[in-house]
């Protein structure tokens, strides 16, 4: 009887050893497990912030506010939670996606030229392609609230309709300025009216020397033209009446020569010749 105790007991502290042995392998395994997973963690984020509690790192990850989060929107702080990285990763991505769609689908904004072609038809009571009124002072501001352009843009295209001639020339003192729709909206004063004369007497003088030069060409090659002809005359009425065929032609290449001489010698000196000739006067003293 006394035996079989024994053997029992016996048999009872293997099995207690074995178990011990098998809780420390548990928990081993377990502290392995916990290292993999902290590793895992610090992958996903951003190695300049410190590492966090993977739920706590699920949520920032879907949305930074959430953490902060009023007691109302405990429903969608806990749909956050329950978002893997995968799942934070894709949302992250669909919304960047959906920007870049939102950019392109942005309209483009055309060239001050291609605007003001749509104020002609946008505004016709205000921009004439013919007869032209004064517009409004700060008109700029009323096409901004209008536009869906910056006001860099909208000044180019208006400057580009004020600076034409005809514009400049309907601002006359007293003449009555408009708005977009073609209402009245005060009067061009004496200033405005000042200022846009002195801009035409400006144009009017640069466009004076190029008038004047091309008139002058024009005159230099009638008479350079007027010469040659009456160059050829004299010769051919020098030329003798009893002359054989070679001698005529011989009096006519030497008629010709002296013509273009004379020709040449009629054109007007070009700058260069003039200084040209003055230096050679100067060197042969």
């Amino acid at each position: 009887m006394a035996a079989t105790v024994l053997d029992l007991l016996e048999t009872l502290e293997t099995h207690l050893e074995q178990t011990k042995a098998a809780l420390n392998a548990l928990r081993e395994e377990n502290e392995m497990l916990k290292r993999q997973l902290l590793d895992q963690t610090a992958q996903i984020q951003p190695p300049s912030q410190p590492l966090q509690d993977p739920a706590q790192s699920d949520v920032s990850a879907v949305e930074p506010s959430a953490v902060d989060a009023k007691p109302s929107s405990e429903k969608s702080d806990s749909m956050a939670v329950e978002q893997t990285p995968e799942e934070a990763l894709a949302s992250r991505s669909m919304s960047e996606e959906k920007v870049t769609a939102e950019t392109a689908a942005a309209p483009q904004p055309p060239s001050p030229q291609a605007l003001l072609r749509q104020w002609y038809k946008r505004y016709p009571q205000a921009f004439f392609t013919g007869h032209t009124k004064p517009l409004k002072v700060g008109i700029h501001q009323d096409l901004a609230q209008r536009e869906p352009w910056s006001g860099k843009l909208i000044r180019r295209a208006l400057a580009n309709y004020v600076n034409l001639p005809r514009y400049v020339k309907s601002m006359r003192e007293g003449a009555e300025r408009i708005d977009l729709d073609g209402n009245p909206a005060g009067k061009v004063d004496k200033e405005a009216a000042r200022h846009a004369s002195e801009r035409r007497k400006d144009k009017q003088d640069s466009n004076t020397p190029k008038q004047a030069q091309s008139l002058e060409n024009r005159k230099s090659q009638q008479s350079s033209r007027q010469s040659s002809k009456q160059a050829s005359k004299q010769v051919l009425q020098k030329a003798p009446k009893n002359a054989t065929p070679a001698a005529v032609k011989e009096h006519e290449q030497r008629g010709a020569n002296e013509a273009k001489e004379k020709v040449e010698a009629a054109k007007p000196l070009s700058l260069e010749d003039k200084l040209r000739g003055l230096q050679q006067k100067f060197t042969g003293r």
